[in-house]
Formats: C-alpha cells, sequence, structure tokens
C-alpha cells in the first residue's frame, strides 16, 4: 500500500483525519475498510472520523467522510469546518463564501475569523426536519416529539429529526449518569433503521446548554456540530430553548440560530489542527 499524507484536525474535540484529493488526486480506495484502521486510536492515527477532500462535482468543494465504523456519513458539522479551513489554509478556497457538497446536499458556509489563533466558519445547516418517514423512524405517526423511549428500564423523553443526518434528543436533568452506555442503546433501537445520532442536553437557561454526544458509527465524542444544531431544533420545537443557543460541549462551545426568518439553522464555530502525518 502507497504512503497517504494527511491532516489531523478537530472541532472543539471532535478530531478527524483529513485527506487531501485536491491537491493531488486520490486513487480508488476502500476508504470504510481504511477509515476502520486509520481511526483506531491504539493501532492507528486515531480520530472519529475519516475525510476526504475532493474536487467539486456541484458547488466548490466535495466532503466525504466516513466514521470510525467505517459507515459513511452524510454529513458533520465539526469536519466541514475543519475541512473549510485546510482549503482556505492551501489556498484552494480563496474568497470567504462557500458550497460544500456534503451527500445530497450543498451546504453554504462563510468564514467569518481567519485569525490563526481563532478560525471561526459560519455555515448553513438547512431546516431541521421532524417528519418520522424523512429521520427515518420506523412509526405510524408522522412525528417523534416528546415521546417515551425505554432504555435498560428506564424510560427517557425524546425528540428526533434531520438535520441533513437523524438525531435523537434527549432533555435531562443532569448528566450524572451513564449517558454513553443509554446513547449506545439508543443508537441502534430498532425504532431506527438507519440508527441515529444522541444527544443528551442539560438546560442552563432558554438561551444556554450543556450537551454530551453519541455519535452514530463513532460512539462518544467531545462535540458533534450537527448534534448541537439538532439539540437546539428539539429545544425550541418543545418549549424549552430560545432561537439564538450557546451550546457548551466539553472543550468549548458552540453557537447555533434557528432563524425565525428563513427557518435554517446557522452554527458558528471554530476549527483547529492537531498534526500532520503520513500513513
Amino acid at each position: 500500500m502507497r504512503k497517504l499524507s494527511f491532516v489531523k484536525m478537530h472541532g472543539l474535540g471532535n478530531d478527524f483525519i483529513i485527506i487531501d484529493g485536491i491537491g493531488e488526486k486520490l486513487a480508488a480506495g476502500k476508504w470504510n475498510d481504511l477509515s476502520i484502521r486509520m481511526c483506531n486510536r491504539n493501532t492507528g492515527i486515531g480520530a472519529d472520523g475519516l475525510i476526504l477532500a475532493l474536487p467539486a462535482r456541484r458547488g466548490d468543494f466535495r466532503m466525504r467522510i466516513f466514521n470510525s465504523d467505517g459507515s459513511e456519513a452524510e454529513m458533520c458539522g465539526n469536519g466541514l469546518r475543519c475541512l473549510i479551513r485546510l482549503l482556505h489554509d492551501r489556498k484552494y478556497l480563496v474568497k470567504k463564501t462557500c458550497g460544500i457538497e456534503a451527500g445530497k446536499r450543498i451546504v453554504e458556509a462563510r468564514i467569518v475569523s481567519a485569525k490563526k489563533s481563532d478560525f471561526q466558519v459560519r455555515y448553513c445547516v438547512g431546516k431541521p426536519d421532524f417528519h418520522a418517514a424523512n429521520i427515518p423512524i420506523k412509526i405510524k405517526e408522522d412525528y417523534f416529539i416528546n415521546r417515551k423511549i425505554m432504555v435498560m428500564g428506564r424510560n427517557f423523553v425524546v425528540t428526533s429529526l434531520s438535520v441533513g443526518n437523524p438525531h435523537t434528543v434527549v432533555f435531562v436533568d443532569d448528566l450524572d449518569f451513564d449517558w454513553q452506555e443509554v446513547g449506545q442503546e439508543i443508537e441502534v433501537n430498532k425504532l431506527f433503521p438507519n440508527r441515529t445520532n444522541v444527544e443528551f442536553v442539560l438546560v442552563a437557561s432558554q438561551s444556554r446548554v450543556f450537551i454530551k454526544s453519541w455519535e452514530r458509527g463513532a460512539g462518544p465524542t467531545l462535540a458533534s456540530g450537527t448534534g448541537a444544531c439538532a439539540a437546539v431544533a428539539a429545544g425550541v420545537m418543545v418549549g424549552l430553548l430560545k432561537h439564538e443557543v450557546e451550546v457548551v460541549c466539553e472543550l468549548g462551545c458552540l453557537n447555533v440560530e434557528w432563524s425565525s426568518n428563513d427557518d435554517y439553522i446557522y452554527q458558528t464555530g471554530p476549527a483547529e489542527y492537531s498534526f500532520y502525518g503520513t500513513f
């Protein structure tokens, strides 16, 4: 196997291996298998996911993202911001705005700060979708909002939605419980044919929350960009949150706004480097 150059980056600790397929054309590869090997924290580089930076088919650039278990994801907010920083710093992106092809979508983004010590990207997540068939979730009803789900003998009240990928949000009174074990069980619940990401959210005020994220295909992560957006949308829907919220993760904050003007969700957050290498 030939050597692959990579960059390790993270958004608030949600970390990714990024391979540049723009400066150098990438040969066809078994990226699912390679993601498993590279993301392994004991025998590989270690990461929550593998991102390929690719030339555009639509939009300005394209990204593919593979979870650490080898499954391909539709979208990743923290990964998107890291990708945009890489594109900017390597001079592929010469303007402040861009459209990134992620799955079936074009995600519009804007660099709001290009400082080396504070690189911030604001991107449009799109409209949250609460329709059960679109998440998808296997129920007869149209929505799964404020519904009880039994996990490990305990009832949790959850709200499910899609923000480009499936999420299930659990509002809790405290985070002092084995949320990782609960998140793992909810991810693979038979209600979710494509599995689901899971967010555990503690509301501090209508404009500030604390969050723990269990990512589909990756497990516990220090932050989830789309998860933060799903948490805010769910909180607004059930009357707990305002439309603009500071989401507190382990290593910092994400700012999320569900705009009442166009019904789109916008998020602003950082992107940082860890190291470079070859695999």
